[in-house]
């Protein structure tokens, strides 16, 4: 009867209840957070502190720009901590940071986490310039840029538009020269001559009237009135009062007999045009193959 009372015997109760067992685990719970939240508390304080720090540095360079010197001199290292800091604001007890942290662990934190300030040999704090002065130079630095772009591209238009007329009044008078010589009217022989001296200048100017007597004489012989075109004109080099002009140029004759049409003839020139005066003249002639 024994041994069958002690098998039927009912079960051992655990030690702590389920209802005990979670009320630990929220107690220890919340003991982390507390513990957590207390870390936190400590890496907040020491942030503030030094970003007081720094706000106090930042506006006392704001205010004493202009007199940096002398102010520097005058301007006391501030100690926040002696200075009631820490009675405001209650510090954790060590056995607090022990008890949860292990023994040490505050004063490691504090080594990590608290950052040092050396003062300089005077001991003033080294001074910046404030944010809006540094704005203002850089917009300063950035105006006198722009402006100096500005004036190279106006200076750089005002070049090219000034070459591009150079050129293109070389090139009209390279045309007008070369329209001149091979447009020739038998009946206007000395006219037709004249306009080509006119056009001329220099040693070809000269060539040329040597020459008249020759040229009119040809001319009013051949009895023929050619009308001359220039296709095209480009100026190849210039320097200062002058240019080389390559020039293309066809001419026919206008007045062939009936079923005696003469083709059209081509002339490829490289003229060169001399500024005499503000007028572009030629002062030579060479054909080009």
């Amino acid at each position: 009867m024994s041994t069958m009372a002690d098998d039927h015997e009912e079960p051992l109760q655990p030690v702590v209840s389920k209802a005990d067992a979670l009320a630990m685990i929220e107690q220890a719970e919340a003991e982390a957070a507390e513990a957590e939240a207390m870390a936190a508390a400590a890496r907040a304080r020491a942030r503030a502190a030094r970003l007081r720090r720094e706000a106090l540095t930042l506006a006392e360079a704001a205010e004493d720009y202009g007199d940096a010197a002398a102010a520097a001199a005058d301007v006391e290292p501030t100690d926040y901590y002696s200075e009631g800091y820490g009675a405001e604001h209650d510090e954790p007890a060590a056995e607090e940071y022990d008890e949860y942290y292990g023994e040490g662990s505050a004063d490691e934190y504090d080594e990590a986490e608290e950052p040092e300030y050396e003062l300089e040999p005077d001991g003033s704090r080294s001074r910046l310039p404030s944010i809006s002065l540094m704005s203002k130079v850089g917009a300063l630095v950035l105006i006198c840029v722009l402006a100096g772009l500005s004036a190279y591209m106006v200076l750089e238009h005002r070049d090219s538009t000034r070459q591009h007329r150079r050129e293109a009044a070389f090139a009209a008078g390279a045309k007008q020269g070369v329209t001149y010589m091979i447009s020739l009217d038998f009946t206007k022989a000395k006219e037709d001559f004249q306009r080509v001296v006119d056009s001329a200048t220099g040693r070809f100017k000269e060539d040329f009237e040597q020459k008249a007597n020759d040229f009119i004489t040809v001319v009013e012989q051949s009895k023929a009135i050619t009308e001359g075109t220039v296709n095209a004109a480009a100026v190849e080099t210039m320097n200062d009062d002058s240019a080389v002009v390559l020039v293309s140029a066809t001419s026919h004759v206008t007045n062939s007999p009936p079923g005696k049409d003469e083709p059209p003839k081509s002339w490829r020139l490289r003229v060169t045009v001399t500024d005499v005066d503000g007028q572009y003249k030629m002062s030579k002639v060479e054909y080009v193959a």
